[in-house]
């Protein structure tokens, strides 16, 4: 990823921030220009719920070469409190003990290297509330 789109996402990406629209309420991620609801332009930035729970799932055993350190992993798609649905990497725990409704919560940790460029990239990832 080249640091300009590093740039114009580090608030989705860092922050968990979307959108929620003034005119229907609906709330959305990632963050957009308008409502993909309703189509108005009167949205404001909204901080995603931190907590949710692991509504699918699934083990990545081949990947880009900048995250095969990490092979292999889980991911899974998230409901969160608010109810908008993320995707995200689940971590700190045996893929056996994973298992569709885990409570989980968002936190910040390193989503890959770029060798070539040396660059870090930050993002969620989802670990299991205790």
């Amino acid at each position: 990823m080249e640091p300009p789109k590093i740039w114009r996402e580090k608030r989705q990406r860092y922050l968990g921030t979307g959108i929620e629209c003034s005119d229907c309420n609906n709330k959305n991620f990632p963050f957009t220009d308008y409502c993909p609801n309703c189509g108005s332009e009167k949205v404001e930035e909204y901080k995603l719920a931190e907590r949710g729970k692991i509504v699918q799932f699934s083990q990545v055993n081949q990947t880009a070469e900048e995250m095969t350190t990490y092979v292999p992993y889980a991911i899974g798609i998230i409901e969160l409190e608010d109810g908008i649905k993320v995707t995200g990497q689940i971590v700190d725990i045996d893929y056996s003990q994973i298992k569709v409704g885990l409570h989980v919560r968002m936190v910040l940790r390193i989503l890959a290297k770029d060798g070539e460029e040396g660059l870090i990239k930050y993002g969620f990832k989802f670990v299991p509330v205790d």
